[in-house]
């Protein structure tokens, strides 16, 4: 039985608002793209929220080392960043009571295979006037059902970010399945925000692996973006 969040202090953990936070997905595939990156940002504006989604992938399989970046945003009007977060308490846990827990869940040996697939998150989060960054790692690393008996409010984190998008943008909404007039407003809006990218905005949620292109699983926005020029639509021919 692993430990709740409750149990891991005896100290009862005060809850600042909940100001803004980003979730950086990292996912590899055996197929194609090899990899892709989503951020998620949801943040205040004036009477409302900006609920932003990026995905920097490469092209095609024939183009791999050409990379996309795609984006969609919207203002979310009368509401607040904790209403779009819904019940995801992320000012309730300490950066220590979710590494612990994390540490107690994970599994003797590794359960998936060099053929599976696998996805990594990273949460930052504005806790008053305090950052936590919350590191989860692919689930089938864990004892993911004994995480979840300890402590539901926790498990659900993995289930964030696909739950924003999915309330913001509609459930049948895919920056990777889009119409070629969709694809063109997504890479327009993409080229916009890839100085943002650059300026390091994310990177706490990035891995911090310089490898070329990419290639490797633990890689940082500056490696995602080594093979960005612009928006493309079809792999150049050599």
């Amino acid at each position: 039985m692993l430990p709740s969040a409750a149990s891991t202090s005896d100290q009862p953990k005060p809850k600042p608002p909940l100001e803004n936070f980003y979730v950086v997905t990292q996912a590899i595939f055996h197929t194609d793209p090899k990899w892709v990156d989503h951020i998620l940002e949801v943040r205040p504006e004036e009477e409302g929220v900006r609920v932003r989604e990026i995905r920097i992938a490469p092209l095609s399989a024939a183009c791999p080392r050409h990379v996309t970046v795609r984006a969609v945003e919207r203002v979310v009007p009368n509401t607040t960043v904790k209403k779009v977060a819904l019940h995801f308490d992320l000012c309730a846990f300490s950066e220590d009571d979710v590494e612990s827990m994390i540490h107690a869940a994970r599994r003797k040996t590794a359960s998936n295979s060099d053929g599976d697939d696998s996805a990594s998150q990273t949460i930052v989060a504005r806790c008053g006037t305090k950052q936590r960054v919350f590191e989860l790692p692919d689930k089938d690393s864990l004892r993911f059902d004994a995480l979840h008996l300890a402590d539901s409010r926790l498990a659900a984190f993995w289930d964030l970010a696909a739950v924003v998008e999915t309330r913001t943008f509609g459930e049948d909404f895919s920056l990777a399945k889009l119409t070629p007039e969709q694809d063109r407003d997504a890479q327009g809006l993409g080229a916009k925000l890839v100085s943002e990218i650059k300026s390091g905005k994310y990177d706490q949620a990035f891995a911090d692996n310089n490898c070329p292109y990419g290639e490797c699983s633990d890689h940082s926005s500056g490696s995602a973006l080594q093979g960005y020029a612009g928006p493309i639509f079809a792999c150049p021919e050599k």
